[in-house]
């Protein structure tokens, strides 16, 4: 079989799932996605640990494990290590995908990965992802291509900014709509650019199936704890439609694709629905003996008192009353915001978990342990007041494995990472507000409240993703297993006819490609010349008060922070 270097089209789904997509491929509802699958060869794709966005989509594009890319979340510890901070591009460490094809001379085009704020040049064009703190951002390069966007009079959107105010069936309605509008104009910069600037690699991620699954899974699924027959009766089908609006996208780009074209079609992670359990894990670690509240007693009154106060303004002003009060009361949000969050002793502390930012709880060890030793058996001790949680109405445990980054990660960046990861992606568990009283609320709790639309998730992340790749040497019709996100880019790699850098982690996906081919075409490495922490790496591009304000709104919009 003679050499050929294949042109590849990667269409990323966020947080899609085989567990949703399978079934309704079989039912005829996703012919395009049916296509590719029946023309090529797919395996469930196990994300890393966490299963979230910004650790997963990095693995992907460097093909490494967290401990070597470093980037393990949305935020990551400030440097006085109490508060946190928003992560980007800047705050991973090694090259991208797209990066390594531009070093050997091919033309590439990427829009929307996550985590690609600020754009890297590349040898072809980029628009980076949700990390972009807003549209007067430089998420575009070059810088060009936002004017020629503008000629074509394609209006390009960053992402969903009013997911956290759907609390009535009009605001639904409307976010549903907005959410295919954006990925609508996401599709025709796509195919715009990809005209003007031909490439040979192309890739393109739609956050839409994520975002639909986070809020309005529980509308779908009879067997969800907070299932919701009243509102199952116009939005049972809303995460269905989503799909078969983005199969459509995907059916407009495959026309496109030429008979040397191979389109992947992936996943970051997958999904499925969240457990009512709510765990207050600051509580857990004060009751151990771990933490300790400021002041707890004298202000829980006026604490309580606020977050009433704050519950009823949120729910009854329209959005322009509550901007209008924001921009005349600028210090009111603060005052609530710090009340809101219950002050930790950092004197007193030596674990912690960042309840703010809830979308994906881990524990810190706080600094100025003794030794090595002292951290282990701490951690071991975090883990084991985790897992031996109970919830008292049914007597099962709430939270069944605590992973250790340090056993599970390999790289000169693991040192950076939580230090005890619960299994929320394994438990459907969702973390809730600790308060500083004790005995005012149970660490364990089951919440018998309907969803708060737009603020409390439905559904959550799961480890296995979607892989689906087809054209080329791709296996028909070929189903495998055991393929991981790491993968995905030493495979690309070698379908390009690029030598893999001796780095990644990943291998490639042999056993879904026609057996003459791989014996034909032996895999070649190159080395990537670093052995240590990249010099640059050192100075992280961090975000500007005002763009962490931007960002924080943007998560908060999509229901990561409270």
């Amino acid at each position: 079989m003679p050499v050929r270097d294949y042109q590849v089209l990667i269409v990323g789904l966020d947080g899609a799932t085989f567990d949703l997509m399978l079934p309704w491929i079989e039912e005829g509802r996703l012919p395009h996605l049916a296509r590719l699958l029946q023309g090529g060869s797919h395996s469930r794709l196990e994300s890393t640990i966490p299963p979230i966005t910004p650790c997963a989509w990095s693995s992907f594009m460097t093909g490494k494990n967290p401990g070597k890319h470093g980037l393990f979340d949305f935020v990551e510890p400030d440097l006085d290590g109490h508060g946190f901070r928003f992560t980007n591009a800047s705050f991973r460490d090694g090259e991208t995908l797209w990066g390594c094809l531009s070093r050997h001379g091919r033309r590439v085009g990427v829009v929307n990965v996550p985590m690609t704020y600020p754009p890297e040049p590349v040898n072809g064009f980029l628009i980076s992802g949700l990390d972009t703190p807003h549209e007067y951002s430089p998420f575009m390069y070059p810088i060009e291509i936002r004017h020629e966007l503008k000629e074509a009079g394609i209006c390009y959107r960053i992402d969903q900014q009013h997911l956290g105010n759907m609390r009535t069936n009009d605001r639904r309605r409307q976010q549903l709509l907005d959410i295919i509008e954006a990925e609508s104009s996401r599709t025709r910069a796509f195919r715009h650019l990809s005209d003007l600037r031909p490439c040979d690699f192309r890739m393109i991620v739609y956050g839409a199936t994520d975002q639909v699954q986070h809020h309005f899974w529980h509308y779908m699924d009879p067997a969800h704890d907070k299932h919701d027959p009243a509102g199952a009766n116009e939005y049972r089908h809303a995460i269905r439609d989503t799909y078969q609006q983005i199969d459509r996208h995907v059916g407009q780009l495959l026309e496109e694709s030429g008979d040397d074209t191979i389109v992947i079609v992936m996943s970051d992670h997958g999904f499925g629905k969240t457990s009512n359990v709510r765990l207050r894990l600051n509580q857990v670690l004060r009751d151990a003996g771990l933490l300790e509240f400021v002041e707890a007693e004298r202000d829980s009154v006026l604490r309580r008192t606020a977050g009433w106060l704050d519950g009823i303004l949120r729910s009854t002003l329209s959005s322009d009353v509550k901007r209008t009060l924001a921009g005349l009361f600028p210090r009111l949000r603060v005052w609530f915001e710090n009340l809101d969050e219950a002050k930790i002793d950092w004197n007193r502390t030596a674990a912690y978990v960042h309840e703010a930012y809830r979308s994906s709880p881990a524990i810190w060890l706080n600094g100025g342990l003794a030794g090595d030793q002292d951290a282990n058996d701490l951690r071991r001790q975090v883990a084991n007041l985790l897992t031996a949680l109970v919830d008292t109405a049914s007597g099962e445990r709430v939270i069944n494995n605590c992973y250790f980054p340090r056993e599970i990660y390999d790289g000169p960046h693991t040192s950076r990472a939580p230090d005890v990861l619960p299994s929320w992606w394994e438990d459907g568990f969702l973390l809730d507000q600790s308060m500083p009283l004790r005995g005012a609320r149970p660490n364990v709790e089951r919440s018998t409240s309907p969803i708060q639309g737009g603020v409390e998730f439905a559904g959550s992340h799961r480890l296995d993703g979607v892989f689906i790749a087809s054209g080329g040497p791709l296996r028909p019709g070929f189903g495998f297993k055991n393929a991981q996100i790491i993968d995905v880019a030493p495979t690309v790699l070698y379908l390009m006819g690029i030598p893999i850098p001796d780095d990644m982690d990943g291998r490639v996906l042999t056993e879904a490609l026609d057996d003459d081919y791989v014996a034909s075409h032996p895999i070649q490495w190159e080395s990537a010349g670093v052995d240590e922490i990249n010099e640059s790496f050192s100075a992280p591009q961090e975000f500007t008060e005002n763009e962490s304000e931007l960002i924080a709104r943007r998560l908060q919009a999509l229901g990561y922070i409270s």
